[in-house]
């Protein structure tokens, strides 16, 4: 997530602090000073950006409407599903972002490991949303989903957020007792088809981190973590001692063990090498062509295209995958990436939402 995390922290420095303070406590239901339609049955419209929301998505029902600022500019609408045993709740957040932080991905996702504090992550990354009418290009949102236990009774939190630069739309999700993966597609088709025409118009040009489409994108993935490593240990054969001799491209400081010399490969599948001391030896490697359609997959779908690589650690003859990019990321993401796991024991398929966010800078 090294790559939405930059691009946040330029869009946060860009944008003063709206003047109207949240309100101390949530004001229930449709204020009309904040929506007009009808509240019970009807199409209701978000006054400060035109936004629609209606009564249902499908058999999602709309359940509660929240002003969290009286002049509108933080909103929040929630759906409630029943499909058979599985219930889905999701809430739709339409704000100007503020220095608070349920606004950022960071205190987001505190929430969620506050309230499912063993949930881990089974994929985060990018997530793309086709341009709206008047909009010259898709946006790529960050969707994140988040498993706790396993079997029928799983449960699974998702997260999307789509930082816009005036405006930001956030949605939450939590599925217990999922079952198929059509009820997770059907809480990214309601992302998707919510009313993105509408709050690109009120928002003006679009600057947050969700307009920046183009170049490499982290992500994670749980079952290509879980599974790769294994593969390719076997498969792609490392020679460490001429790595060593390759030309250098750049430096990362990974304290507190020093700095860490970064190595350019000119020769598939390896892209860039680097050694920690006492932790051992970082690789960024190409990976082969079907393991987009591992991402893919039935749960955690992410919007990742290739060519896909990963970073490897070898350390004690373990090979280890814990983090990957759509598109080739430059020496200076690679170090990112390297530092923050010699700063962070994240390197596992089975790191917390709390493990993450503890790993996260400070917005």
């Amino acid at each position: 997530m090294i790559g939405f995390r930059l691009v946040r922290i330029l869009a946060a420095l860009a944008l003063a602090a709206p003047a109207v303070p949240l309100l101390a406590q949530p004001q229930e239901g449709a204020n009309p000073a904040v929506w007009a339609g009808e509240p019970t049955t009807g199409v209701l419209t978000h006054r400060a950006t035109g936004a629609t929301f209606p009564a249902a998505y499908g058999i999602f029902k709309r359940s509660r409407i929240v002003a969290l600022a009286p002049d509108g500019s933080d909103v929040a609408i929630n759906y409630d599903a029943q499909d058979g045993e599985t219930h889905t709740r999701l809430s739709i957040f339409l704000y100007h972002p503020r220095p608070v932080p349920e606004h950022g991905l960071k205190g987001a996702l505190a929430a969620i490991a506050a309230r499912s504090p063993q949930a881990f992550v089974w994929a985060d990354g990018p997530f793309s949303i086709a341009a709206p009418g008047n909009s010259p290009v898709p946006l790529r949102a960050f969707k994140g989903t988040y498993k706790t236990g396993a079997g029928p009774s799983a449960v699974m939190d998702y997260l999307y957020l789509a930082e816009l630069g005036g405006w930001a739309v956030k949605m939450r999700a939590t599925i217990t007792k999922v079952r198929d993966p059509s009820q997770e597609e059907a809480i990214d088709l309601i992302f998707r088809q919510l009313p993105w025409a509408a709050v690109l118009a009120a928002n003006g040009e679009c600057r947050g981190p969700a307009c920046q489409t183009k170049g490499p994108a982290q992500f994670n993935s749980h079952m290509v973590e879980s599974m790769l490593p294994a593969v390719l240990a076997k498969r792609i054969p490392f020679d460490i001692k001429a790595e060593r001799n390759l030309p250098e491209v750049a430096r990362t400081a990974t304290p507190p063990l020093g700095e860490a010399v970064i190595r350019r490969s000119t020769k598939d599948p390896l892209v860039y090498f680097t050694e920690v001391k006492d932790l051992g030896a970082f690789r960024l490697v190409k990976l082969p062509a079907n393991v987009a359609q591992m991402v893919d997959g039935s749960f955690g779908k992410i919007s990742v295209e290739g060519p896909i690589y990963g970073v490897a650690i070898d350390s004690a003859g373990n090979l280890l995958m814990p983090r990957f990019f759509a598109g080739e990321p430059t020496p200076a993401q690679f170090g990112a990436v390297v530092r923050e796991l010699v700063l962070h024991s994240t390197a596992s398929p089975f790191v917390t939402v709390a493990e993450t966010v503890a790993a996260m800078p400070d917005q």
